[in-house]
């Protein structure tokens, strides 16, 4: 597919962005640094990491008192991943995602963290980090405007030594370690990323966090183990015997954006995850982006029908499971408590 690219404004009035962007085609913020590739399916891309332009205009960042420690390694091939998968999804679906990719690189600015800490005090990196994430509100806006909800994807890169697709889902990795039961009760699900889905699925929150219809699990019958998953449920339980705790601490939970954007955060009815592909086999070469790009497809084309009862190639509602609810707490006394201990050892 060949995208038509406009020169788009960033300014919009609040709950107006469907009907300003055109699906399929491309829009900028100023001096390109922030691209916009409208979609027309409740889907969500970003890419914060993945940018290479470094003008001379926005000084590098630097430590400050609040943020002394800060990283700026970039998620390699993240941008053409994000491309790969915008026309995967088109010729699979018949429909495009909504994509927002950061083009600066991370020397410049972190689109995954506060405007402080992300921008170093300078002016072009702050009205870039705006305009990053106000494209992903207006995706956002489209989204529930079209469907009512869906799912938004923050998509990053790892190169930890144990090849698998990191699912971040706001729980630490000593919280996965926590058997079915106590995430199934213990108002984890409330705190999560996928918070909205997780209210109106008939299936408990573990099985839906990794399960076999599970993201991770729909991934790894692909053949693209992640976590968690069936088989990995978190990093203490990884299958390869040979991972050892610091492997398992390397484990992503996700970010800024995930918080912020997901239905835990200001996203409303959006779910959330981050997103952290291995570099080897699936971002490392065209080919293995574009066979990751179909599997992450293949995905998404399940876990909408199966959880969120949409198709997403006609965009039909389809009709409600009849499974056994899920075992939710309500919102009082779920926002302001602390998450209970996990009670398996790490």
């Amino acid at each position: 597919m060949i995208l038509v690219c406009l020169l788009g404004l960033i300014a919009f009035p609040a709950g107006a962005a469907q009907g300003i962007y055109q699906p399929g085609q491309c829009y900028f913020g100023r001096s390109n640094y922030i691209e916009y590739i409208a979609g027309d399916m409740p889907v969500i891309f970003s890419v914060p990491h993945g940018g290479a332009l470094a003008p001379a205009e926005i000084p590098d960042r630097k430590g400050t008192g609040r943020f002394p420690e800060y990283a700026t390694i970039s998620d390699a091939n993240t941008e053409e991943l994000a491309l790969a998968l915008n026309q995967t999804f088109r010729a699979y679906f018949g429909h495009s995602p909504h994509v927002i990719i950061c083009r600066l690189k991370r020397t410049k600015i972190d689109c995954n963290r506060e405007i402080e800490e992300a921008a170093g005090g300078s002016a072009f990196a702050q009205q870039a980090w705006h305009e990053f994430h106000q494209y992903i509100n207006a995706a956002n806006q489209a989204v529930v405007a079209s469907t009512g909800r869906g799912l938004y994807i923050d998509l990053h890169g790892q190169s930890h030594p144990l090849k698998r697709v990191e699912l971040g889902y706001l729980l630490t990795a000593q919280q996965l370690t926590n058997t079915d039961a106590v995430l199934n009760q213990s108002g984890y699900a409330a705190r999560s990323s996928i918070r909205a889905l997780a209210a109106e699925v008939r299936i408990p929150f573990a099985e839906l966090l990794r399960g076999s219809n599970s993201l991770g699990g729909l991934l790894l019958a692909k053949g693209y183990p992640s976590l968690p998953d069936p088989l990995m449920p978190s990093p203490w339980n990884a299958t390869n015997t040979k991972a050892a705790v610091q492997e398992a601490l390397l484990y992503f939970g996700g970010g800024y954006n995930t918080r912020l954007h997901s239905s835990v955060g200001q996203g409303g009815p959006m779910d959330g995850v981050q997103l952290e592909a291995n570099l080897e086999g699936v971002r490392d070469t065209a080919v293995n982006r574009t066979n990751f790009s179909l599997a992450l497809a293949q995905t998404l084309d399940g876990f909408f029908a199966t959880h969120y009862r949409i198709n997403l190639k006609t965009g039909a509602s389809l009709p409600p499971s009849a499974t056994k609810p899920a075992e939710l707490r309500s919102d009082a006394g779920v926002r302001s408590a602390q998450p209970p201990s996990p009670q398996k050892p790490l």
